[in-house]
């Protein structure tokens, strides 16, 4: 069997739709839960309790992720978040 062009960007396709699906499902279980998470989440009012929450939070979400995409991924999310807050 000779593996096309077209063959190969559907499978890319079909595992990028698959993960968007994981994250979905994970995001649509987080925003249930967000009237009890937000008042917990409101009470980090400093840098260091910031620091701590999201420092966890990677922790606690990335037990699956390579080392080196956890920082390429948060190198890209610091970039967004500099665009946003120019």
């Amino acid at each position: 069997m000779k593996i096309t062009r077209d063959k190969i960007k559907q499978l890319v396709e079909q595992e990028v739709e698959k993960r968007q699906g994981d994250v979905d499902r994970v995001s649509k279980k987080i925003d249930s839960f967000a009237n009890q998470l937000e008042p917990l989440l409101n009470k980090i009012n400093t840098r260091v309790e910031f620091e701590q929450f999201l420092k966890d939070a990677i922790k606690l979400s990335s037990k699956n992720v390579k080392g080196q995409d956890i920082l390429i991924s948060v190198r890209r999310v610091l970039q967004q978040l500099q665009k946003e807050l120019k």
